[in-house]
C-alpha cells in the first residue's frame, strides 16, 4: 500500500484562495457577525486601525457563562467573590440566559464553551474559550475569519469619507448604552472572566484578502447605512449589521466561487410565498446549483492537492447554514428554498437606505436586492436574469406582490397609492 504523494492542504487555504478569507461551517450564521464586533472592539486602536496588522486584546467571559451553561458552577473558586447569595446567582443566571446568541442548528441546552451572548452591549462582546486541563484558552473555535474577512474590507476602505463615516458609526453604536444595568452587570462580571495578558496580532485577519471589486463594495455600503440609522434603537442596529455581514458572506461565496471557474455570477431565485410550485422547486434547485457550484469551485482550486472530504464538506455547509442562520431560506432542514425572513428585509431595508429616507419599492426591487445583491424577486429581475424563457411572467409578478404585502405588514413599506409605494426604516417601523 503506498502513501499517497499530493501535497495536503487545509480548508482555510482554499477557502482564502477563492474566496479571501476563511468561511467554515463552525463559523456560520451569525458568527462572523460576532467576530467582526470583536474586532472592532477589542482592537486596541480605533474601531477601523489602519495599519498592515491589528493588535486585539481578548476576553473570554468565562465567568458569566459558565455561571449560565456550566453545571459544575458550584465548585466555581471564584464564586462566592462575586455573587451575594443564591437568589442573586439565580436572577443573574436567568437574565443571562435570555441574552444568548440563538443556535438554530440545535434545541438542546449548549455548554458554556459553545454558548455566546448576543452583544447588546459593549461589554457582552467576547471571543471563543474553552478549560484545557486547568488552564482558560481563549481561541477561534466559532469565530473562524468570516468576520475577519468583513473588519478587513472595512478597514481598507479607500474611499476615506465612507470609511470616516462607518468608524464613526462604531463608535456611536454602544453610545447610549455605557451606564444602562445590563452594561454595568456585563462589566463586572466580564471582570472576573479571562483575558489575554498582552494584545496579540490577529494573523487570520491580515492573512485576509480584499478585493476593492464590487462585493466588498456592497458591504462597506450596507454597513454605512445600517450603523448610520442612528435613529434606531441599537438592538435594531446591532441584529441588522449581524445579519448583513452573514448575507454579504452568502452573495460573495457563490460569486466569487462562479469567478473562480470564469463564469458568470448566479442569482439568488427567492420565493416569497405566492404559493406557485414551479417557483419553490425553481428556487429549491437554485439552492442545489450555487453549492454544487461552490464544490466545484474547491475542487478545480484543489486538484493535485490532498483536501479532506470533511474539510470540502465544510466549505460548502457555509453557504447554507449561513443562508438558513439569516432567513434567507425557509429552515434549517428538510427541504430548503430560498425566502426572505422578517429579519432579512429589515437588514435589507437597512442597508439599503440612507438614515430617514425612502426609496420606490421597485428600486428595492430591481436596483437594490437584483443589482446589488442578486437576488431574483419580481418580474423586471427575472427578464433581466432570462428566467421568462421558462417561466411564465405572472408567477414574479405574484411572487413581488407577496413581498409587498410582507413587507407592509413588517412596517417596511408605505403604500401612498397604487402607483407609490415606499420603502424605509425608522423608530416608528422598527
Amino acid at each position: 500500500m503506498t502513501e499517497s504523494t499530493s501535497e495536503k492542504i487545509l480548508g482555510p487555504d482554499i477557502s482564502r484562495e477563492i474566496f479571501g478569507g476563511v468561511l467554515d461551517y463552525d463559523g456560520a450564521g451569525r458568527y462572523p457577525g460576532l467576530e467582526l464586533m470583536n474586532l472592532v472592539y477589542c482592537s486596541d486602536d480605533s474601531p477601523l486601525p489602519s495599519g498592515e496588522k491589528v493588535s486585539v486584546s481578548r476576553r473570554g467571559h468565562d465567568f458569566a457563562r459558565r455561571l449560565v451553561w456550566d453545571k459544575e458552577f458550584h465548585d466555581h473558586p471564584k464564586k462566592d467573590d462575586v455573587l451575594y447569595d443564591e437568589n442573586s446567582e439565580l436572577a443573574i443566571r436567568h437574565l443571562l440566559r435570555c441574552i444568548q446568541l440563538p443556535i438554530p442548528s440545535t434545541s438542546k441546552t449548549p455548554g458554556w464553551d459553545r454558548a455566546h451572548f448576543f452583544p447588546y452591549t459593549k461589554s457582552l462582546i467576547h471571543w471563543d474559550a474553552r478549560i484545557r486541563g486547568k488552564n482558560l484558552q481563549i481561541q477561534r473555535r466559532y469565530l473562524r475569519g468570516g468576520g475577519a474577512l468583513a473588519f478587513r474590507v472595512l478597514r481598507m476602505d479607500k474611499n476615506t469619507v465612507r470609511r470616516d463615516q462607518i468608524r464613526d458609526g462604531f463608535e456611536s453604536l454602544y453610545s447610549g448604552e455605557n451606564t444602562g444595568p445590563l452594561e454595568t452587570l456585563a462589566s463586572v462580571l466580564l471582570g472576573h472572566g479571562g483575558a489575554d495578558p498582552t494584545p496579540l496580532t490577529d494573523e487570520i485577519e491580515a492573512a485576509s484578502r480584499v478585493l476593492d471589486d464590487r462585493y466588498d463594495e456592497l458591504l462597506r455600503d450596507g454597513v454605512a447605512n445600517i450603523l448610520n440609522h442612528l435613529d434606531l434603537p441599537t438592538v435594531a442596529r446591532i441584529r441588522a449589521l449581524m445579519n448583513w455581514v452573514g448575507f454579504w458572506l452568502v452573495v460573495l461565496q457563490h460569486s466569487r466561487a462562479s469567478i473562480s471557474l470564469d463564469r458568470e455570477p448566479g442569482v439568488i431565485i427567492c420565493d416569497c410565498g405566492a404559493g406557485h410550485a414551479q417557483l419553490r422547486r425553481e428556487s429549491q434547485r437554485c439552492l442545489a446549483r450555487l453549492q454544487s457550484l461552490i464544490l466545484e469551485a474547491v475542487d478545480e482550486a484543489a486538484k493535485g492537492k490532498d483536501l479532506k472530504q470533511k474539510q470540502r464538506d465544510k466549505i460548502r455547509s457555509f453557504f447554507w447554514a449561513t443562508a438558513a442562520t439569516i432567513g434567507l431560506l425557509n429552515s434549517w432542514r428538510g427541504r430548503r428554498h430560498f425566502t426572505l425572513g422578517i429579519e432579512a428585509l429589515e437588514m435589507h431595508v437597512l442597508a439599503a437606505t440612507a438614515p430617514s429616507t425612502e426609496i420606490s419599492f421597485e428600486s428595492f426591487t430591481t436596483d437594490w436586492l437584483f443589482e446589488r445583491c442578486g437576488i431574483v424577486v419580481g418580474r423586471e429581475a427575472a427578464e433581466r436574469s432570462g428566467l421568462l424563457m421558462d417561466f411564465d411572467a405572472s408567477i414574479f409578478e405574484e411572487n413581488e406582490s407577496q413581498l409587498a404585502l410582507q413587507m407592509q405588514a413588517a412596517g417596511l413599506l408605505s403604500v401612498y397609492s397604487d402607483a407609490t409605494r415606499m420603502v424605509g426604516a425608522g423608530q416608528e417601523r422598527l
